[in-house]
């Protein structure tokens, strides 16, 4: 079987419930009668199994071609899951050779769920569609035909070709469809016969008590026999008593009267016992579930066998739609913007999110408090808004315009956060979000090596700290450059801006061209090495570590997802051994060994197999099916372990379904494989087995999102907790009261507070305005670290000294005191006082004889020829400010306008 028909149904979307089995009541296949409409060619129509026509299919033409919807009828045999039909010979069931017809066009497939069965009609994105009953299906959508009401005829076109199929579904058995029916009455029928023989017995046994035996031997016999003494009787119940001491204590559930009669009544039927013991414990069960406001995934029916945190939920809303942007345009951000990326802090505390509005929200998990408004009914639909909001928008020296997060990133320490953009730069913010700490440079646009330029010269798609020092990061972006900063203070700067530290490599595609773009990074857990996928389709590992411009990677693997398909999302595993990569073109993601790309192993160049995108199984370990990705941002995220790989699926915008949905998906991994010096005989051994990449189903989903897809992924190992961002602004966190520690168990732990008359009346006679101020300054708390005079701040260097020396604004000196008793400018002598200067200004030392004079005289002599009183008090002055009173003026008008009309 060749390669495009083994992984057909997964490639145009067939869902793992799809069959070409047909259901129990059905005593045959649906039929497919291709009745042509005008005279066409032999070859127009081409059947893989055609079945024999019928009476009624010959009455149809001569021309007319009759098969089924079963797995017979499909070139791919017991393996389809779906008929198709289409143009292309070497891909489809049913060919149609008409120029309206795509090569895949039509998709046929059963859906069976308990005792109701559909026919599929699904379209596969056709130009000129798929009608179904004279209705036109729309693009990938689909339509389901009924099976058990009968055979009714439908009517399928193929785009405009000059025919039309008739679906002709068989009479289902009758008889099978009252099997249940039928069962229900004989067990009724039983439980009716064994209360009648109970009722006979009870009744029998009132007639011997009252109707005592008249022989005394029988009765004595009886009594023997039947009844025995009060001291045996008490002998073993005695015993009984000490030999449950001995055992295991065994502890029962709890069942309320109402549900303990239901079980009683159940014990009764002897046939229905145990199922209708299980029925009332999983309805139980699911009661509890209900009852707890955050649990998103049922796992009553099923264990949880793999430990996944999945159990209870919390949803994070993106907050306020009045948010409006700090750039000078008040730019209104709404809230429903999707997250564009998202990350935990190092230590668990916070989660950042970043939004395509341009806007990050802090979420901080000790200060999330429940309204206190709300009550037992509202408590389901409970939400924790962020406690900040900053708009990324805030660089004064860039005019291009509002831009759109793609990466973050927290620093070793937490202390900062990296955040990328479709800018070419990049910054770093502090932890509360309220200070830039440094802003990148951009690079020159017209210099075509971007190892010469000091910063990129196109959008960043990937950030990242180093994970053991909190100084060094690393950017990438679409001019195909990946670089290190120095965000210590130590680092060189222009025009206020950061200069690039080094670059650490320029990308590569297979035939040494220089590949425009490199979509996201991920840094190793040593710090030492990098990985980095393109839109060429490559995945490489550069060291980081050196002075120099790299030249090649360490390793690469081209065509990773098939042909030229953009890789957008890498990760390594906790560990480093593992990388899962992503892309936008397929529904898979791809689990590779780190050690075999980068020491090549296998071959430098893993694209040069016989067959395009064919990997040796040693290096693509398994492929994650079932995983549509619609967007650019959706990622993936190893777990703690590193044996599970969690997933979002993305849900088509323009499918316009009620019950699609957003999942989380789960996949356990194969086993890493102990890597041990052996000879070079075991090596032949082992090497002549042959081995095959993993093909992977989901072990596990969650439904998150409804009518949205799920973007961001992220698995803290020490929480044990997951994030999830979606297309609708919304960010939900799934843990496990068990298997989880903090985090999202915090702000569930705390009670909700009830409100009451009390609480309510002083709350409206509380002050406000200046009072309520002035009433809670005592009881403000004000954490130390939080003040600026405490935040840390870059250390200064020998160059920042120097620099600020030069500065006149912060190195101005005071002006020094002026020495010597010699007035000079504004000051004043150093060695001349106050009082000093006041004897020698008004000549006291020359104008001694002033013994018996009157002071006031004296005094009044500075005052003669000078007025110290304003003119307005001098003198009886009356002034003037109107003529007329109010009333006068108005007087005078009426009289005028009196005049003005006897005159006319």
């Amino acid at each position: 079987m060749n390669q495009p028909t083994a992984y057909l149904d997964k490639e145009i979307g067939i869902p793992l419930s799809a069959t070409l089995t047909i259901h129990s009541q059905l005593p045959n296949p649906v039929q497919l009668l291709l009745i042509p409409t005008q005279d066409i060619p032999s070859d127009f129509i081409a059947i893989a199994s055609p079945s024999p026509p019928s009476a009624d299919d010959v009455s149809c033409g001569s021309g007319s071609l009759s098969t089924h919807v079963s797995s017979e009828s499909s070139i791919r045999g017991d393996a389809a899951r779906s008929l198709i039909v289409g143009r292309q010979a070497s891909a489809v069931d049913i060919r149609i050779d008409h120029k309206s017809v795509s090569r895949r066009h039509t998709a046929l497939y059963y859906q069976h769920e308990g005792e109701t069965s559909v026919l599929v009609v699904r379209d596969l994105g056709g130009k000129h569609g798929t009608h179904v009953d004279d209705s036109r299906l729309e693009k990938n959508g689909l339509v389901e035909l009924p099976l058990l009401r009968g055979n009714k005829e439908h009517i399928i076109r193929f785009g405009n070709a000059p025919l039309t199929c008739r679906v002709i579904v068989p009479a289902a058995n009758a008889n099978n469809l009252n099997d249940g029916q039928s069962q229900l009455q004989q067990l009724n029928l039983a439980g009716e016969e064994h209360e009648q023989v109970q009722q006979q017995q009870s009744s029998s046994a009132e007639q011997s008590i009252n109707n005592p035996s008249t022989d005394g031997s029988d009765k004595s016999s009886n009594m023997e026999t039947d009844v025995p003494s009060t001291r045996e009787t008490r002998e073993a119940q005695i015993a009984a008593m000490v030999a449950s001491m001995d055992s295991n204590p065994v502890y029962q559930k709890y069942i309320p009267k109402e549900e303990e009669k239901d079980v009683t009544e159940s014990m009764n039927n002897g046939a229905t016992t145990e199922n209708r013991t299980n029925d009332t414990t999983n309805n139980n069960k699911n009661n509890n579930s209900n009852n707890n406001n955050n649990n998103l995934h049922n796992n009553n029916t099923k264990t949880n066998k793999y430990n996944l945190p999945i159990t209870s939920s919390i949803t994070l809303s993106p907050g306020s739609n009045s948010f409006t942007s700090s750039d000078g345009t008040n730019t209104p951000l709404q809230a429903s913007a999707s997250v564009a990326t998202l990350c935990f802090e190092p230590s668990g505390a916070r989660i950042v999110a970043g939004h395509r509005d341009g806007t990050l929200r802090f979420y901080d998990f000790h200060g999330m408090r429940a309204p206190s408004t709300s009550t037992s009914s509202t408590a389901e639909n409970i939400t924790y808004p962020p406690f900040r909001i900053v708009d990324s928008d805030n660089d004064p020296l860039d005019n291009t315009g509002r831009h759109i997060l793609t990466s973050l990133g927290p620093s070793a320490s937490g202390a900062q956060w990296i955040v990328g953009s479709t800018s070419a730069q990049a910054k770093v913010i502090d932890r509360e979000g309220r200070a830039t700490l440094f802003y990148f440079l951009k690079g020159d646009t017209y210099v075509t090596d971007s190892s010469a330029t000091k910063g990129h010269t196109a959008s960043v798609t990937g950030v990242a700290f180093h994970p053991l020092v909190k100084d060094i990061c690393w950017t990438c972006g679409l001019d195909g450059s990946i670089r290190q900063w120095d965000v210590s203070g130590r680092g060189k700067t222009q025009f206020r801006k950061l200069v690039c530290q080094k670059v650490i490599g320029k990308c590569k595609n297979e035939k040494g061209q220089r590949t425009q773009i490199v979509s996201n990074l991920s840094v190793h857990p040593n710090g030492r090495k990098i990985v980095v996928g393109t839109t060429c389709g490559s995945i490489q590992i550069w060291n980081c570590f050196g002075s120099g411009v790299n030249s090649r990677p360490l390793g690469a693997v081209y065509s990773a997802h098939g042909g030229t398909k953009p890789v957008t999302f890498v990760t390594f595993s906790g560990n480093g051994e593992r990388i899962a990569s992503r892309s936008e073109a397929d529904d898979t993601a791809r689990i590779w060994d780190a050690n075999r790309m980068e020491k090549g192993l296998v071959g430098r160049k893993f694209s040069s197999r016989k067959k395009e995108g064919e990997h040796p199984p040693s290096l693509l370990l398994a492929i994650c099916n079932g995983l549509p990705a619609f967007n650019e941002s959706a990622n993936c995220a190893f777990g703690p372990d590193g044996r599970i790989l969690c997933a979002g699926s993305s849900v088509d915008p323009r499918a316009k379904s009620s019950n699609a949905c957003g999942k989380v998906k789960f996949y356990e991994l194969p086993a890493e494989e102990k890597r041990l010096k052996v000879s070079k005989e075991a090596g032949s051994k082992s090497s002549s087995k042959s081995k095959s990449t993993a093909v992977l189903d989901p072990i596990d989903e969650v439904n998150v999102a409804p009518n949205a897809s799920v973007l961001g992924v992220q698995w803290h190992p020490k929480l044990n907790q997951i994030a999830l961002g979606t297309s609708n602004g919304i960010i939900q966190v799934l843990y496990d009261p068990i298997l989880s520690t903090k985090g999202a168990l915090i702000p569930t732990s705390r009670t909700i507070r009830q409100s009451d008359g009390l609480s309510d009346l002083l709350r409206s006679r509380a002050p406000t305005g200046s009072a309520a101020f002035l009433g809670s300054a005592n009881s403000t708390i004000i954490v130390p670290n939080a003040l600026p005079l405490f935040r840390e701040e870059p250390r200064a260097t020998r160059k920042t000294k120097e620099r600020e020396r030069q500065d006149p604004e912060l190195t101005k000196l005071p002006q020094p005191p002026v020495t010597g008793g010699v007035k000079t400018g504004c000051g004043i002598g150093g060695g001349v006082t106050f009082s000093q200067y006041i004897v020698e200004s008004t000549n006291y030392v020359n104008n001694k004889n002033i013994a018996g004079k009157d002071p006031r005289e004296e005094l009044f002599k500075y005052s003669e020829g000078k007025n110290y009183v304003s003119k307005a008090y001098e003198g009886n002055i009356q002034k003037i400010l109107a003529e007329k009173t109010v009333e006068e003026e108005e007087a005078d008008l009426k009289a005028g306008a009196g005049k003005r009309q006897r005159t006319k």
